[in-house]
């Protein structure tokens, strides 16, 4: 059985959705979003 991964996000007006079945790959999305939530304050 396959798992897939949802990583969503919302700031402000902008909304992020990425699905997939690499854990790896959304580990990634959720470091970089969080750096540039981090970056901005």
């Amino acid at each position: 059985m396959q798992h897939e991964y949802i990583f969503k996000m919302k700031k402000g007006d902008v909304e992020i959705e990425v699905k997939s079945d690499d854990s790896d790959f959304i580990e990634q999305q959720m470091n970089k979003w969080r750096e540039e939530l981090l970056k901005n304050k």
